[in-house]
């Protein structure tokens, strides 16, 4: 009978707590959903009252469009360039874009700076995103690569362009990159150190761009153009430097996220250290992930052979 009562209590106890921990768990994402909420009220609040990112919205506009335009063009197409459809390269690019200038418009929302500063960041970045997704539609259009061409005078003069303003870009990153290393943007320190490792990546990333552009192509150990992962194109059969380099630039989107839900849990209460240790510790790891697929590449290694 005793031993019949204590069984009962162990399974009473042990449904206590699934239950609570089920609990715990919708509590958890009801905060997350509710905090998240409440974000984009403040950051709708306060990007009514800054005027200085309205070129930044009319280019990320001018990506949905051309993105629009390129996904209904894409089933009647035939035509490939380097072994895939001829827009897919565009198609991609607008996305990586689109992303980018929604970043960057949130952080001059909560950035604490003149209006001068941030039109010029405004008018720097747009100027520099319209100007690579110009040229890289336009020689999808063409039928022809957009990066790394010397077949003819236009085509060089084309490729040029785009390896100038890709490190143009690069400078205003930095610019916000010196804001943020002296807490400039009105955000929890946690997700602010999160923009912090993640704009210093971002930048950390175009030594892989650099290295492409030096080299005259993105692949090592094989010819451009062979097999690739689907849709990234990504070299499946040798080292490909656009692993690290988009690794890099889209850390200013993961790291930042990753720093607002390190500030959520609540198994961290309300300790700072911990929270900044944490965020530390992710952007570090995203650092070594970076710097082993970057060498992976130069070893002319693919992230995934098939």
């Amino acid at each position: 009978m005793e031993s019949r009562e204590a069984s009962q209590r162990t399974v009473d106890s042990l449904t206590a707590n699934e239950t609570a921990k089920a609990a715990a768990e919708k509590g958890l994402i009801q905060h997350l959903f509710d905090e998240s909420l409440a974000g984009v009220r403040d950051w709708y609040t306060r990007h009514q009252h800054n005027k200085t990112t309205t070129p930044l919205l009319w280019t990320l506009g001018l990506q949905v469009v051309v993105f629009a335009v390129l996904i209904v063009w894409l089933p009647f197409d035939s035509m490939e360039v380097e072994g895939r459809a001829r827009f897919i390269k565009p198609l991609n690019f607008t996305q990586s874009f689109a992303v980018y200038l929604a970043t960057v418009v949130v952080l001059l929302d909560y950035l604490r700076a003149t209006d001068w500063w941030k039109k010029v960041i405004s008018w720097g970045v747009s100027i520099c995103i319209t100007s690579a997704i110009t040229c890289i539609t336009m020689q999808a259009v063409r039928g022809t690569t957009s990066h790394f061409n010397q077949s003819t005078p236009f085509d060089l003069a084309v490729s040029t362009v785009m390896d100038i303003v890709d490190p143009i870009n690069s400078i205003f990153v930095f610019v916000l990159f010196m804001f943020a290393l002296q807490k400039k943007f009105d955000l929890s320190i946690p997700t602010q150190l999160g923009f912090t490792f993640g704009l210093a990546l971002f930048l950390v990333g175009g030594i892989a761009g650099g290295v492409m552009v030096f080299q005259g192509q993105n692949v090592v150990g094989v010819e451009p153009g062979g097999p690739g992962l689907p849709i990234l194109n990504w070299s499946t059969v040798g080292g490909d430097l656009r692993v690290a380099h988009f690794a890099g630039i889209h850390a200013i989107q993961i790291l930042p996220i990753t720093g607002w839900l390190i500030n959520q849990v609540h198994w961290l209460g309300k300790s700072m250290p911990a929270k900044r240790a944490l965020v530390t510790l992710c952007g570090s790891g995203y650092l070594l992930i970076m710097g082993f697929v970057f060498v992976q590449a130069l070893n002319g290694l693919p992230l995934v052979r098939l």
